[in-house]
């Protein structure tokens, strides 16, 4: 049974996140959640967050047992030049999405040939890149509907009136400005996975 928010709160994954990381549905893993397999609580709005810790333990356990679904990593790509802003955006992922696979590519080219070999779960992606920036591989990836990652999330020091003028971005795709606020990155990152 889900209980109150903890005071510090420790990072979390949403039912959504874990039904997906492991094939079953999200009722199944509310169920999981009311018979306390796996440790969780209720935030203000009411939606149920999942302890990381618990539920790498639990995806463990299920995996060695054989459970329903199979356990692959979540997997995310980041798609940034600037190798300060990755490393800050690959750490800042390890405390979001503990035990996640962390792809990199410096552009939106070197990224598609990354999806092309196995779609990412979530891709992290500033916009002004070189080769070909994050709204253009944005595009690519929505022209094809199967070839579209369930969660996109854009990092970028350029204003939303500058996206705009670029084309702007498709339904779905939430926009982060830089510098990066590492809390409001954290809900971010869960915001777009819950809407995934």
């Amino acid at each position: 049974m889900p209980t109150s928010r903890p005071p510090t709160c420790p990072p979390s994954y949403s039912t959504a996140h874990l039904a997906r990381r492991l094939g079953v549905s999200v009722p199944t893993v509310q169920r999981w959640v009311d018979l306390g397999h796996v440790k969780a609580w209720k935030t203000v709005g009411g939606h149920r967050r999942i302890d990381a810790e618990s539920a790498e333990n639990f995806i463990r356990s299920h995996t060695q047992r054989g459970g329903e679904g199979a356990a692959a990593p979540f997997s995310v790509l980041v798609v940034e030049d600037n190798l300060a802003d990755r490393d800050l955006l690959c750490a800042l992922l390890g405390v979001a999405l503990p035990g996640a696979r962390v792809l990199c590519a410096g552009n939106g080219f070197d990224a598609l040939i990354e999806v092309g070999k196995a779609m990412p779960d979530l891709i992290v992606t500033d916009i002004a890149m070189p080769y070909m920036n994050g709204v253009e591989m944005i595009r690519h990836l929505c022209a094809q509907a199967d070839a579209r990652p369930p969660a996109i999330v854009v990092v970028s020091a350029q204003s939303p009136e500058q996206v705009a003028s670029l084309g702007g971005m498709p339904p779905g795709v939430a926009l982060l400005a830089k510098p990066v606020e590492p809390a409001r990155f954290v809900e971010t990152i869960n915001q777009a996975l819950d809407g995934s």
